[in-house]
């Protein structure tokens, strides 16, 4: 086919075209309204000591406890990508039945960016504080049975909450692209069958 046989179709069904467009216009915009606001939720926890142990032995600039801080933090992501540790989490804030996602990412040897979800961001500050007590916890077990007292803790910040939604502008194009691209197909399935 030609570029103006395929013109000549959507001028045929250029009503079909528009109607489906509008239709999946109108349809995203009411879901998007319809969906209630979310607020995305970040704490920042650091890596430190309880203690320094003492040695006569070459430091190299304190590297080797950047190295293990590292570790640690790496280890510090892993519990919080356990479910369990996400139960105890929860249920030690008190929060509700939301979706318990909590994401945590290490942006440096010491540095972790914790990330969450909440519909009501008043309990941000309650789960930020059960995030710090359960790993430090955790931590506090695996110190239980050493001699020094030299093992790693968690210090976190105040969160900060963001909403969770994608702008208005931003959505109306998409469904808009979308609407498009359906719009194209339905007439081109409505064409096929009516030949």
């Amino acid at each position: 086919m030609e570029l103006k046989e395929y013109l000549a179709i959507f001028r045929k069904n250029f009503g079909t075209f528009l109607l489906t467009v509008g239709f999946v216009l109108v349809g995203g915009l009411v879901f998007y309204k319809l969906t209630p606001l979310t607020y995305k939720i970040f704490l920042d926890l650091n890596v430190t000591r309880t203690g320094l142990q003492e040695t006569s032995d070459y430091q190299y600039d304190n590297f080797y406890r950047l190295q293990a801080d590292e570790r640690f933090a790496d280890t510090v992501v892993r519990w919080l990508g356990s479910p369990w540790i996400q139960e105890k989490i929860y249920n030690g804030a008190n929060a509700g039945s939301e979706e318990r996602k909590i994401k945590a990412q290490r942006l440096s040897s010491q540095f972790i960016q914790v990330t969450f979800v909440l519909r009501d961001r008043s309990q941000a500050k309650n789960i930020s504080r059960s995030i710090v007590e359960n790993i430090n916890k955790q931590a506090e077990e695996l110190n239980k049975y050493q001699k020094g007292k030299n093992w790693f803790t968690v210090l976190g910040n105040e969160p900060v909450a963001r909403e969770n939604k994608t702008g208005l502008a931003l959505a109306t194009i998409i469904f808009l692209a979308l609407g498009i691209f359906m719009g194209i197909w339905v007439v081109f399935i409505k064409n096929y069958f009516n030949n």
